[in-house]
């Protein structure tokens, strides 16, 4: 990446950075600035970002309504946990006008004619940006091109960032695509779809495409058909696309098998251990799955947590994450533990099974899973494998009567007093059967004219 790029005067662009503290009345409301003579309905119809009650949140989850990383328009904007973002905000902004050629007076111009619409947008609207538009307009741009950048990346189209950039590079946006699009699907976390319209139409040149050229750039970014309406803004965007229908893709994520290791062994698929994290792959002509040995105990949780995050921010591979999203999925109860242990596949040196359980069940948390990992495709064969046997009847067959032996030994045979009482009980069975038939034959071989046997 080249310096101009990373190491810029944000003042060059018109762009206000220093001023990012919180105001002294977050909830001024824009009718006390507004002319006495303009219509109430036009502003309530022109309204379309809210901020929420404080009884809401108060009995809810508050996190639920706040951003976890980047803040959105003009309600979280300065907050202290979200500034890190701030920093690869300017960064999206920088080269998204860069690559564009286009002066960054330009943009703000394009914004600047729709400042009031664009103001009226927010229920709630602090003050100073009411009484100053080129620091609401300067946020607007900030917030659209990191939208445009970091949505425009996830679709798949190659930028002019660092193969290693802890955000814009393809790896970058997967591991915070899960927390950003949270963070962009949140009520008081929008901006108007106008913003991004004007943004797209000024960087295809100084005469601004036309809408539906414009409207055919942003669906490939944004992900929605060109001729469904995109709303007012994300979360406005999203929910017309679970009613009406998104576009697809056409190549949809391959469906993988959620069955424990105690189901797939019912199914007759065994575990095999191996030595090397290298080797791990699901044996088709077998029917069984290649995992290597996993040893917990006090110290080794420290180690995984770690080995994750490290792979996650320092390294392009996802491998360690794609085999904890293997192991969690196979472990869901004791006894996955128990059969995974017995073939020597876990190695459990903490207090308890359930401690096993619940470690994996953390560490899989946040995990971001590689298609082409070693991990990811023995699940996808297995699944396949799966599939392909479950339709033949021989294998549903075996599959239940699998399921009902395993159910009499964890009712009947789980301990040695269970097995006592199952052998007493058919015992006395075989006594009583036996009673009634010599009660039955003597009553035979008593009656006149009867012959005993």
């Amino acid at each position: 990446m080249s310096d101009s790029v990373e190491n810029y005067d944000q003042n060059d662009l018109g762009i206000n950075t220093t001023s990012m503290e919180s105001y002294d009345d977050p909830n001024a409301c824009i009718l006390d600035v507004l002319d006495s003579g303009q219509e109430e309905e036009a502003i309530w119809k022109n309204r379309s970002i809210y901020k929420l009650h404080s009884f809401i949140k108060d009995r809810n989850d508050e996190n639920k309504f706040e951003p976890l990383l980047v803040s959105i328009g003009p309600y979280h904007h300065g907050k202290k946990q979200l500034m890190p973002m701030e920093v690869h905000k300017h960064r999206a902004l920088r080269h998204f006008i860069e690559r564009s050629r286009e002066p960054a007076q330009e943009y703000k111009n394009a914004l600047m004619v729709e400042v009031k619409k664009l103001q009226e947008s927010y229920d709630q609207l602090d003050v100073e940006y009411l009484n100053n538009p080129d620091k609401f307009i300067e946020m607007m741009m900030v917030d659209g091109c990191f939208i445009l950048e970091f949505m425009d990346i996830l679709s798949g189209a190659p930028k002019d960032y660092a193969p290693s950039d802890p955000v814009f590079s393809y790896y970058g946006c997967i591991i915070h695509s899960n927390c950003v699009t949270r963070d962009m699907l949140l009520l008081e976390n929008q901006l108007p779809y106008l913003v991004l319209e004007k943004l797209v139409s000024v960087s295809q040149g100084r005469d601004q495409a036309p809408q539906d050229r414009v409207r055919a750039i942003l669906s490939q970014m944004m992900m929605f058909s060109p001729d469904m309406d995109p709303g007012r803004h994300m979360l406005d965007m999203y929910m017309t696309g679970l009613f009406k229908g998104p576009a697809t893709p056409k190549e949809e994520a391959d469906p993988i098998v959620h069955l424990s290791a105690s189901q797939l062994d019912h199914a007759g698929i065994k575990f095999n251990k191996i030595s090397s994290f290298c080797e791990i792959k699901f044996d088709r002509n077998r029917s069984t799955l290649n995992l290597p040995a996993l040893n917990i105990n006090e110290y080794s949780v420290s180690t995984f947590m770690n080995l994750k995050a490290f792979e996650l921010r320092g390294t392009t591979n996802r491998d360690f994450n794609s085999y904890i999203r293997l192991m969690d999925s196979l472990v869901k109860s004791v006894e996955d533990v128990k059969l995974l242990d017995s073939q020597r596949i876990i190695s459990n040196f903490l207090e308890s099974n359930e401690a096993v359980v619940k470690l994996l069940k953390d560490l899989a948390r946040d995990t971001v899973v590689d298609k082409h990992s070693n991990s990811y495709i023995a699940r996808k064969e297995m699944t396949e494998h799966y599939d392909e046997n479950k339709k033949h009847w021989r294998f549903g067959l075996k599959l239940h009567a699998k399921g009902w032996i395993s159910n009499l030994k964890q009712t009947y045979f789980s301990n040695p007093w269970s097995i006592i009482s199952v052998v007493a009980a058919a015992c006395l069975l075989v006594l009583t059967v036996l009673q009634t038939m010599y009660t039955v034959k003597s009553f035979y071989q008593g009656r006149p004219g009867i012959k005993g046997t």
